[in-house]
């Protein structure tokens, strides 16, 4: 009989492998993140164009006219403008006693333009416990188990938002007809309510510039808008470091500041 010598990987060795592994790793991961954002912006670019379109659908059955931004009370530029679905009562807005109305983006949900309420949301979205507003389908669903507009989440640690929100911003310019906004202005974007929450970042480092802006204009094309020479992601504008912001609600002038810069795109 002849002995079998069983060769054994010696410690260099093993640590040879591990160190290649490591190296095709660390140039395989930026790669297939690059991929997974691009993926996710073409399907953030469909799903924003389809509730475009089901805007400008609102707007041709209705002579022209445009879905109101307002809030509950009536109240247009309000932080409210951005819910999309709300439990409205006289008694504020208590979901258990009272009827759920849409609004915004949600009407397009209600009046059966929009089928899948999913597409409201951008894949991109981060999600980050820094901010405190979630902007994601599943939240607003139970992870799944129940109707979109038929949940009113608490937030926690914010009593009284009791609302179903989208991630993306729906704009009118004080327009009440749809071929008044003018086919270079954005009447979909983005969320671009805070800087840690607008999506297309570069990794997972919320510091860092996003990629850019998809914007859907009023003639049903949309654009991914770069961010050339920190132009639209100037921080004087978006401020980075405020501990919490809404958008149009608290900081309008700067809201309409950054829909100019990615106008004609």
């Amino acid at each position: 009989m002849h002995n079998r010598l069983a060769r054994a990987f010696t410690l260099i060795e093993l640590l040879v492998v591990i160190a290649i592994i490591a190296l095709l790793l660390s140039i395989v991961t930026p790669a297939m993140r690059k991929a997974k954002e691009h993926a996710q912006r073409v399907i953030c670019g469909s799903n924003s164009r389809q509730t475009a379109i089901g805007l400008i659908t609102y707007a041709q059955n209705n002579d022209g006219r445009l879905i109101e931004i307002t809030n509950d009370q009536g109240n247009p530029n309000n932080p409210l403008a951005w819910h999309s679905v709300i439990a409205y009562s006289p008694n504020n807005m208590i979901p258990s006693a009272s009827t759920p109305r849409p609004m915004h983006l949600a009407a397009l949900y209600d009046f059966g333009l929009i089928g899948d309420p999913g597409i409201f949301y951008c894949p991109s979205q981060p999600r980050t416990s820094d901010y405190p507003i979630p902007y994601y389908y599943d939240f607003y669903t139970d992870n799944g188990t129940r109707q979109w507009g038929s949940f009113f989440p608490q937030i926690p640690g914010m009593s009284g938002h009791l609302f179903v929100r989208t991630s993306y911003n729906y704009w009118t310019y004080d327009q009440t007809r749809l071929n008044r906004i003018g086919s270079h202005r954005p009447f979909l974007v983005d969320n671009l309510q805070h800087w840690k929450v607008i999506p297309h970042r570069r990794g997972n480092n919320l510091s860092q510039p996003p990629l850019g802006v998809t914007a859907v204009y009023p003639d049903g094309h949309a654009a991914f808008v770069t961010d050339s020479g920190d132009y639209v992601f100037d921080p004087d504008i978006w401020q980075p470091d405020a501990a919490f912001d809404n958008g149009p609600g608290n900081r309008l002038d700067a809201y309409l500041t950054i829909l100019q810069r990615l106008q004609g795109n």
